[in-house]
């Protein structure tokens, strides 16, 4: 495929982006590994070495961690511009796994490149060590919360996260690729409590099931669901 050039890239967010001086566009564009991974494909494994940080440029991405029997409790999603695989930075081999959630271009420097950047420009390890932080504090503020709510909690808090993270399209709609299987991972449970607790969300007319796709029709209405834990859960969904 063809490289997609930094200076072209529209996703602002993204930090190596944001931090884009002219002294070091050459490194970057010389060192920046780009692929295209297929969806459901493995970007890494739990196991593998790190070698360096992923960024996405255009797509989805799920950091999972594999349970006993093959199951997987995904930690979070990252989209266009965010950085992934940075969890295990500090260690010599990943604990989790990531796939992509649908057809992605994932961009990839590698440690030694990204040491080099650091010392050309501190700000972007400022930046990063922000970003590091933050997560940090999103994935111990979201775990803390489904380890004490109820099931009609837990599904309006990962409702709530998917609505403030992603949005809706023109019909209110999350994006499809959001499944049951997806809600149940975040949320600690079943995709069978799932389905029950969409049911009565459905009856109370905060969402719609429309086939494979989920309205939220009352984002408010699942805030207040959950809002004796909004002073924990901000950070990670408003």
């Amino acid at each position: 495929m063809k490289k997609i050039s930094c200076d072209i890239c529209p996703n602002t967010n993204c930090l190596i982006k944001k931090n884009l001086i002219s002294e070091w566009s050459d490194i970057v564009e010389k060192d920046k590994y780009q692929a295209i991974y297929k969806k459901d494909y493995s970007v890494f494994s739990a196991g593998n070495p790190i070698l360096g940080l992923y960024f996405v440029q255009d797509g989805m991405v799920k950091e999972f961690i594999l349970r006993p029997q093959s199951n997987i409790e995904i930690v979070r999603f990252a989209n266009n511009g965010q950085v992934f695989g940075h969890a295990g930075y500090e260690n010599n081999f990943y604990t989790f796994g990531a796939d992509a959630k649908i057809d992605s271009i994932i961009c990839f420097f590698e440690n030694s490149v990204l040491e080099e950047l650091y010392k050309i420009n501190p700000k972007l390890l400022y930046d990063l060590m922000l970003y590091f932080s933050n997560q940090h504090s999103e994935s111990t503020y979201r775990l803390m919360c489904i380890s004490q709510m109820n099931l009609r909690e837990k599904i309006a808090s990962v409702l709530y996260y998917l609505y403030a993270g992603f949005g809706l399209n023109s019909e209110n709609e999350l994006p499809e690729y959001f499944n049951r299987d997806d809600i149940a991972s975040l949320a600690c449970t079943t995709s069978e409590q799932v389905s029950r607790q969409l049911s009565d969300f459905q009856k109370e007319q905060i969402i719609d099931k429309r086939a494979r796709k989920i309205a939220i029709l009352k984002p408010l209405a699942l805030k207040s669901i959950i809002s004796d834990y909004l002073v924990m859960l901000k950070p990670a969904v408003i």
